[in-house]
């Protein structure tokens, strides 16, 4: 069979290069990486059996010589020739690094067809080229006459796998023509899919192909995205969409672009045993409302659109490859890439499969995977049928929302089920690339699957203009005046401090586009962003038929009242395993509208009304509320957020719930709206946020060692709400800083890069954090001063860096004492921990199980009475580390993590 090479490109080309030499060749070839590797793909060394020459034995190296464009046979094989020659001439030039590692053997791999007509054709000019460079000799006639060889006098053969022999190699490896059969086999994508399966499993490739249709007519509209016009119709997702900035490594470099990225990545051969160039399992990691969502459904649907846009196979109808089209001409205009790779991509919203977990323990990831594909199918497939399609074909598996998954124990079983399936995917061969979502906080590494991590940073303005433009030119095409008024009242908002700020995700700048539509300047808050849409889509609701827009004029503080505790209900109830949806039962609704209503003193009679009301609206779309599955949900999780906020901070124990809150990851966006509400509405308060944090730091053994007050400090000063108050956003920073004089960790480079813009955007927060840090090392208080020194000098800002750089040399001898001794014996610190948790009854055995110890200073409070002991286990276990800083650190690292996943829903 010929096969068509000219899809690959050439990194792809060098990477099939690669697993084609390690089957023919041996595992004595070793692999090199993409870069400046000095002209080798792979090399080997001692004896191998090259097909054609017999048995050779020494140093080889393997290259590729890769044609983008093939045209005719002559030019082809002269640009072949010149790639081979400029070869040649860096191996004997001595000037170069190769020269004094010049091969035996060379093997030429190469997607241009050679000719074996006599003398003329392209294999016999090679037996030439390499006869002439092995001879290569130059006259030197001072001080005596003689004749020098300069060229590779040792040089033994040379083998070329050429066009035709390729194909001949991938015809004899079954594994490799797989894995490449998307990028080598003729015809359209759908076409080669099909060639991969055999006729009796033709009907798996059916069931594929009609999810992907299927989705990709149900995929295809924004969230929280109304068009703006009568009917509020949704915007299409194609339409609006932008790449967003990501990093690998968010403290260095320039952001690149996440799809375009992600897409690059989907594009190379990842199936583990064919030794990929890169991982194969990201998580794209950023904060609420950043996009993360939606990112991963407009990469499945890109996905989907590459396999179905060509419809020249018959087996998708004419509407559906339309309409892929139109969404490619969209996604095109905003400059998206478009797979190579074709991945079958499938989407598990985490939340989803972490609840039916719940219900059946049994569950395996693959199984969900194929509920997932057979919804809505005549014809269902089963899991060895749906393996033998992912031995034959490679996949996109997008996990979306792993911080969703808040219930400790829910959130391990859906870990583990991740990594079984990634470990069966493998002992099958298969190409999987896997990307997970989350927010940061909430996020627990796990090192059985080791993602590898994609951050995604906050909108420049820029961008945020850009998306802005995208999106205003889709709600109003048909008014250019309303689309330049308000893009201009938005580029306003991002030249001033105290907005710019929110405008660094996209959910912000959605909002911010639609209140702008209506009024001219900019909320100052992230609560005032949300408070604000609320009224505006309130208000709009009210403009709707009479009868509806009556209830919601007649009822606002009852609804008012009816979104925050809706809000409240759901965010708590996500808190739970089995709960992670976030979706509210109707007959729960009903019970809290009741409540609401009875509460206020209206009349039976009247109750069964407005509640009859309450249900029929609740049915399309209550203000804020949607339906979704048998119940209702907030459009975007931050919704819920807000209005659970707004319901804590209503009563009198406001204070005391907001120290409640404080070491919650569930709960932290939800404490950081709710400062905002304070800050905006409750301004007598203000002080009291303060007092908590600080308060929350000293409230027992283990927060005096977390500090968990002072890690959500960095999240406020990050959040805004304290931006326009520079007493409070000064002891913020103050409060961020009594990290410093606490164990070593990750934290203390977190707080550095955190108060790096600040210490830039403000004299006077400049100087707080250096009068703390000399007031730090006067009281002789070095704690992770040094530590923290260290990362403030490898800032980019070099006032900031200098500064840090000439303290830690100040300084240098006390840090010098107070570093940890190297390869700390903790047996003597577990031994008295474990005695004491024995005295204590809280273990079983006596013999000290440092496994044990772990799992039980990782252990989260599930809010049940059987845990309460806990809090005395991580008390006592602190209490024992007291005169080990080593042990003080890494158990601070493993309570940090626990503190935020404690289940504190419960209390509220």
């Amino acid at each position: 069979m010929t096969y068509d090479l000219t899809r690959l490109g050439s990194n792809r080309f060098e990477h099939l290069v690669q697993a084609l030499a390690l089957d023919h060749l041996g595992h004595g070839v070793d692999i090199f990486g993409t870069g400046p590797d000095g002209g080798r793909e792979a090399t080997f060394r001692g004896e191998v059996n090259m097909e054609g020459k017999g048995k050779w034995n020494g140093y080889g190296v393997i290259q590729a010589k890769y044609r983008e464009r093939l045209t005719t046979t002559a030019a082809d094989q002269s640009w072949f020739f010149e790639q081979v020659t400029a070869e040649l001439n860096a191996w004997i030039d001595q000037k170069k690094k190769r020269y004094l590692k010049k091969p035996d053997y060379l093997v030429l791999v190469t997607n241009v067809p050679l000719t074996s007509v006599a003398y003329s054709g392209g294999l016999d000019r090679l037996d030439r080229l390499f006869a002439y460079y092995r001879d290569l000799t130059e006259e030197y006639l001072h001080p005596v006459r003689k004749i020098v060889k300069i060229g590779m006098p040792d040089f033994r053969d040379y083998a070329v796998w050429h066009a035709e022999y390729l194909d001949r190699l991938l015809e004899n490896n079954g594994e490799v023509r797989r894995s490449y059969a998307d990028l080598v086999l003729p015809g359209d994508v759908i076409s080669r899919l099909y060639e991969q399966v055999t006729d009796s499993d033709e009907r798996l490739a059916h069931a594929w192909i009609g999810h992907v249709t299927r989705t990709l007519n149900s995929d295809i509209k924004v969230e929280l995205g109304e068009s703006g016009d009568s009917t509020n119709s949704p915007l299409s997702l194609a339409e609006v969409a932008v790449d967003l900035p990501a990093s690998l490594d968010p403290r260095r470099g320039v952001p690149s672009q996440a799809l375009k990225l992600l897409v690059e990545r989907g594009d190379q051969v990842l199936s583990p045993s064919l030794r990929p160039v890169a991982p194969d399992r990201m998580v794209i990691l950023g904060g609420p409302g950043s996009g993360k969502s939606t990112l991963s459904r407009l990469l499945c649907q890109m996905y989907r659109v590459a396999l179905v846009q060509e419809a020249a196979s018959g087996r998708v109808t004419q509407q559906i490859a339309e309409r892929a089209g139109q969404i490619r001409e969209a996604l095109d205009i905003a400059g998206l890439p478009n797979p190579t790779l074709h991945r079958l991509p499938v989407r598990v919203v985490l939340s989803t499969f972490a609840d039916a977990v719940n219900r059946s323990k049994g569950l395996t990831l693959l199984q969900h995977i194929l509920d997932v594909i057979n919804h809505r199918s005549s014809d269902s497939i089963n899991v060895p049928e749906v393996k033998r399609l992912l031995t034959a074909w490679p996949l996109l598996l997008v996990l979306d929302g792993m911080d969703e998954v808040a219930s400790a124990d829910n959130r391990i079983e859906v870990s583990t089920r991740i990594s079984d399936f990634l470990n069966e995917m493998a002992a099958l061969k298969a190409d999987v690339f896997t990307i997970c979502t989350s927010r940061p906080i909430g996020f627990e590494r796990d090192p059985d699957i080791d993602y590898q991590e994609l951050h995604l940073t906050p909108l420049a303005p820029k961008d945020a203009l850009h998306y802005a433009s995208r999106l205003l030119g889709n709600r109003f095409a048909d008014d250019p005046d309303r689309q330049e008024q308000t893009l201009d009242r938005l580029d306003a908002a991002s030249r001033r401090p105290e907005t710019a700020r929110l405008m660094t995700s996209p959910l912000q700048v959605t909002i911010l586009s639609l209140l702008l539509e209506q009024r001219r300047q900019a909320p100052a808050s992230r609560y005032s962003l949300f408070k604000s849409y609320y009224d505006v889509i309130y208000s709009r609701e009210c403009n709707k038929p009479a009868g509806i827009s009556d209830v919601l004029e007649t009822y606002r503080p009852q609804f008012d009242q009816l979104h925050e505790q809706c809000g409240l209900a759901i965010h708590a109830r996500a808190e739970r395993a089995g709960e992670a949806e976030s979706i509210l039962p109707v007959d729960e609704l009903e019970a809290i509208a009741r409540s609401i209503l009875e509460s206020d003193g209206y009349r039976e009679s009247d109750r069964d009304e407005l509640i009859k009301n309450i249900l029929y609206l609740a049915q399309q779309r209550l203000v804020l509320l949607v339906p979704r599955m048998d119940g209702l949900a907030f459009e975007v999780r931050s919704l819920a957020e807000f209005f659970a906020a707004r319901c804590l901070m209503a009563g009198e124990d406001a204070a005391d719930k907001l120290q409640l809150l404080i070491p919650s990851a569930h709960w932290r966006n939800t404490w950081l709206l709710a400062a905002g509400y304070i800050f905006t509405e409750r301004i007598y308060l203000r002080d009291t946020v303060l007092s908590r944090l600080t308060a929350s730091n000293h409230s027992n053994a283990v927060n005096r060692l977390v500090m968990p007050g002072s890690v959500l400090a960095i999240d406020a000063l990050e959040d805004g709400f304290a931006a326009n108050t520079p007493r409070f956003e000064t002891e913020l920073v103050v409060a961020a800083l009594r990290l410093v004089t606490g164990p070593i960790g990750s934290h203390i480079t977190r707080l550095a890069d955190a108060l790096v813009p600040f210490m830039e955007g403000s004299n006077d927060l400049n100087r707080t954090v250096w009068r703390e840090l000399d007031a730090l090392l006067a009281d002789q208080s070095a704690g992770s001063t040094r530590a923290f020194l260290v990362s403030l000098a490898a800032t980019d800002t070099d006032a900031i860096a200098t500064r840090a750089a000439n303290t830690l040399e100040k300084h240098a001898e006390r840090f010098s004492k107070t570093l940890l001794p190297a390869g700390s014996d903790d047996s003597s610190t577990i031994e008295a921990i474990w005695t004491e948790l024995v005295e204590a009854g809280l273990v079983d055995t006596k013999r000290a199980d440092p496994q044990v110890l772990d799992s039980l200073v990782l252990k989260s409070f599930d809010g049940s009475e059987s845990e309460q002991s806990l809090f005395e286990t991580r008390e006592l276990i602190v209490k024992n580390c007291q005169d080990n800083p080593g042990h003080r650190s890494k158990i601070r690292a493993s309570l940090a993590e626990a503190l935020e996943r404690d289940n504190v829903g419960h209390a509220l």
